[in-house]
């Protein structure tokens, strides 16, 4: 006796793009390196964790290595270790709305309550925890979180990401 799975080709695209996903979280392709222009550069991130919630610590560890890959051939010649990062309860992010940063405005008062300056101020919350709000409520994904983020780490560690 000889049981198939028989799915449509729909439903077979699907299952192959699952198996043919890549391990990284996310990848960001960087320039050529001026010394070096015969590879072609990327960041990828190869992991992520967090300590245990019930500790003090409120924190992202995200794992970044820097791919050196032969132009002739894509043929991925190095994977450099680059600086983990660390996203703590320190950091701050700007929260975002449906229409662009939110807003508060500061108001300053005398001592008999009458206005004396009012200043518009986009909101900030803390990053871990803003993380886990766009994560949990599905307002984002992980991957659009993991390429915003990217973008900052790139300016963060700019020197060791050209020190080839």
């Amino acid at each position: 006796m000889n049981t198939e799975l028989i799915v449509t080709p729909e439903v077979q695209a699907v299952l192959d793009a699952i198996k043919n996903t890549g391990k990284s979280w996310h990848e960001m392709m960087l320039p050529d390196h001026p010394m070096y222009p015969q590879f072609a550069r990327k960041l990828v991130v190869t992991g992520f964790n967090t300590p245990d919630m019930e500790g003090g610590e409120d924190r992202i560890y995200v794992n970044v290595r820097q791919y050196l890959i032969i132009k002739d051939g894509n043929i991925i010649h190095k994977r450099l270790k680059m600086p983990d990062w660390m996203i703590h309860e320190g950091n701050v992010e700007q929260v975002m709305g449906k229409d662009g940063f939110l807003k508060g405005i500061y108001r300053t008062t005398d001592d008999d309550g009458k206005v004396t300056e009012e200043k518009e101020a986009i909101l900030k919350a803390p990053s871990v925890q803003y993380i886990r709000f766009l994560i949990k409520t599905k307002a984002t994904h992980l991957v659009d979180i993991l390429q915003q983020f990217m973008g900052l780490y790139t300016e963060l560690f700019d020197k060791q990401i050209n020190e080839i």
